[in-house]
């Protein structure tokens, strides 16, 4: 089987499905997030947009720039409410603007304030990947549908007194759409790599209820094959902050995609749900079958339980 032989399952998302979700019912709850992201391994800068927004108009955002500092360039938390009618192909909310010019291929963020001002346009350079194309499905714990998409960015980012262009250069994104019961994963890694080339592969590691799956796909030569399963060792520093990933996308075609994550640059991201949810996002040096990437890695932990790994390594 070749990978253009490989059939990919039907990704359960419509033309409309980038556009904001409403609840089955009146009065319901609904939630959307979307997600853009860059890491940039020459610069030793990482970035992150992240913004959601319920059916009842409730929406807030990150946008968070870091590097090997200590402290974040830039971690910006801010939200409000929006209109009913204002939808996902043309938001805006305090500094942050989204617009898609053309659903599910195209995206221009823009963002400005005290201390970061970016223009991130992204042109997709693969069809939208849902995680309900991998063997073990999108627990209904985590959305409704979810989709991934790899492209090129062009734009800028400015922050910390430096100002770095985008040409063409690979990002990805998400969305997502449904409610998230945070407390139902004990814990999952998350991670993206990109090529100057083109190839890229994304991966997700989930443990929940006592069971484990796996998402995500590998896209090399212009074509997308999903997971099956993904085999990985990862290694901490003392905190359980990431050190390195090392791991085999094994994909529905009988594939073995080699990967390594070695962090770079870390953000602990604030969270106050009652969950008390960690999601740490690395920026990170990376390769895929020895070719040298970019790459963004998130654990996700409960704080009891990662204060506890923290100090059992410490005894």
């Amino acid at each position: 089987m070749t990978l253009a032989d490989t059939h990919v399952p039907d990704p359960g998302f419509g033309p409309r499905d980038d556009l904001r979700h409403w609840p089955a019912e009146a009065g319901g709850r609904m939630r959307d997030s979307l997600f853009y992201e860059m890491i940039m391994p020459d610069e030793r800068l990482g970035l992150q947009v992240y913004l959601y927004l319920t059916a009842h108009g409730r929406a807030g955002f990150n946008v968070s720039v870091w590097s090997p500092d200590t402290e974040p360039l830039a971690l910006d938390l801010d939200g409000g409410s929006v209109p009913e009618d204002m939808d996902l192909d043309d938001f805006r909310l305090k500094g942050l603007s989204i617009r898609q010019p053309e659903l599910r291929r195209t995206a221009e963020v823009t963002y400005e304030s005290e201390k970061v001002r970016l223009e991130y346009r992204f042109d997709a350079v693969q069809d939208a990947f849902s995680y309900r194309s991998n063997p073990d499905g999108l627990p209904e714990w985590f959305a409704q549908n979810r989709l991934e998409q790899t492209g090129r960015v062009s734009g800028f980012l400015e922050v910390g007194g430096r100002r770095v262009e985008w040409d063409r250069r690979m990002g990805h994104r998400d969305h997502s759409w449904g409610n998230r019961d945070w407390g139902i994963p004990h814990h999952w890694k998350w991670f993206v790599a990109y090529t100057d080339s083109g190839n890229a592969i994304n991966g997700w590691i989930w443990i929940a209820g006592g069971e484990w799956g796996f998402a995500g796909s590998v896209l090399k030569n212009g074509v997308t094959v999903p997971v099956s399963h993904i085999e990985h060792k990862a290694t901490y520093h003392d905190d359980m902050s990431q050190k390195r990933l090392e791991a085999t996308l094994v994909d529905t075609a009988g594939g073995r995609t080699e990967v390594t994550f070695d962090r770079f640059a870390l953000i602990r991201l604030p969270t106050n749900d009652k969950m008390a949810t960690e999601i740490w996002e690395s920026a990170c040096d990376a390769t895929i079958d020895g070719e040298a990437a970019a790459g963004q890695w998130e654990t996700h932990w409960s704080r009891d339980y990662l204060n506890h790994l923290v100090a059992s390594r410490n005894r």
